[in-house]
């Protein structure tokens, strides 16, 4: 039943977003994005405040909403955010597990919001020079849900040396076979994408698999701590939204930057 759940949701999401990553002009995406960043806030500070959010923590999750929407401007915003959320938690006038509350409302603004920022900025690259847009961010869910398909069926397949404790179902086996399908994938994605060299897809690809894995693990790591299963119970049958996002959270950033240093800098092809 489970099972089923799980296919209903996804048949039902994926058209959407799909629809939104291809229609959505790119100041409306970002704010779609904020919302979804917001939602991701909320949760990793519930496993910080589980008795309900701070008035610190929902000023900070207001402030990375529009750190995300304003994502061009997402590095000058975040400092102001940070002092604000910085002050709020000193306003409350509690001593008691100050550094570790900081550190966790400071954590979803860096983690959640600016990380998250860089995926509309890869749909917003078809209003500059660079060309792409909406491809982009087209190409990067290719690459991130093959590569972690495929490190799922093939832990599960083949999969017999743990790779770490932090995820004991993780294998060294099932993450080779994530890495070479990112690989594979990205060659695959490259054909409707502008600009990119035949190595490229090569390099986004094996940057790609070990960010998504890195990213996995880092949520894995916050929910082990917090002893829960899943971030939150938000998408039915498929946990939170932090569950959805935590590759992604390292893989947008890794090809935002990897586009914008080795890519986009480049002379036009003729």
């Amino acid at each position: 039943m489970l099972g089923k759940d799980r296919l209903i949701t996804a048949a039902v999401a994926l058209p959407l977003v799909g629809a939104a990553v291809a229609w959505l002009p790119s100041a409306l995406f970002a704010v779609l994005i904020a919302a979804v960043s917001a939602a991701g806030m909320w949760e990793l500070y519930r496993f910080r405040f589980p008795g309900g959010l701070t008035t610190a923590a929902w000023i900070a999750v207001v402030a990375g909403f529009f750190v995300v929407a304003a994502a061009p401007l997402h590095w000058q915003l975040l400092a102001p955010a940070v002092l604000l959320v910085l002050v709020a938690r000193l306003a409350s006038g509690r001593v008691a597990d100050a550094l570790g509350d900081c550190g966790a409302l400071v954590l979803g603004l860096v983690w959640v919001a600016l990380l998250l920022s860089h995926v509309p900025l890869l749909h917003a690259a078809a209003d500059g020079a660079e060309g792409g847009g909406f491809r982009w961010v087209f190409f990067l869910m290719l690459v991130t849900w093959s590569g972690d398909a495929a490190a799922y069926y093939t832990g599960r397949t083949i999969g017999r040396r743990r790779l770490t404790t932090v995820s004991p179902n993780k294998t060294v086996e099932g993450t080779l076979g994530g890495v070479l399908a990112s690989i594979a994938a990205a060659y695959l994605g490259s054909l409707f994408v502008p600009g990119l060299s035949p190595l490229d897809p090569l390099a986004i690809g094996l940057l790609l698999g070990v960010l998504a894995l890195l990213g996995d693990l880092v949520e894995s790591l916050f929910k082990r701590e917090a002893g829960v299963k899943d971030s939150s119970n938000l998408i039915p049958a498929h946990g939170g939204v932090l569950d959805k996002l935590d590759a992604f959270l390292f893989t947008g950033t890794g090809l935002y930057y990897y586009l914008a240093w080795m890519v986009w800098v480049r002379p036009p092809v003729p």
